[in-house]
Order: C-alpha cells, then sequence, then structure tokens
C-alpha cells in the first residue's frame, strides 16, 4: 500500500508543480489542457519517473512542444 500511497503524493506533487505555470487564457483555449497534463503525468509515473519537478516539467514540455509555459 505504501507504493500506492507513494505514487500518488508524486502524482499530487507534480500536477500542482505543473498547474502554477499553466496561464490562465491556456485552460479556457484548450480545454483537454488538464487531461493531457493528467495523462502525461501517469504516463511518466507508470514508466517509473519519481522527482516531481522532473515530470511536471516533462509533462509541460510534451504539452506545450518546444515553447514552455511561463509563470503567470
Amino acid at each position: 500500500m505504501t507504493g500506492i500511497a507513494d505514487r500518488i503524493e508524486r502524482f499530487n506533487l507534480a500536477y500542482r508543480l505543473a498547474w502554477k505555470y499553466v496561464p490562465e487564457g491556456v485552460t479556457r483555449e484548450r480545454t483537454s489542457f488538464a487531461r493531457r497534463l493528467h495523462d502525461s503525468i501517469s504516463r511518466q509515473l507508470r514508466e517509473g519517473a519519481s522527482e516531481p519537478v522532473f515530470i511536471a516539467s516533462e509533462a509541460l514540455k510534451e504539452i506545450n512542444g518546444s515553447t514552455a509555459c511561463h509563470s503567470k
């Protein structure tokens, strides 16, 4: 059970970290953004990623291509 709890904790932290760098307009314009963020983070965790900061960064890169999101 500890493994599941750790994975949930890493997911939540990575999601919150990534969300801080998503401009407000993006979530209105791209309604699938939250789902794509969720899918990317989940995939990375399944593949063995463990550092929330790197997971969040990679998810944002994946969703936005080569242009990174900037802080609000």
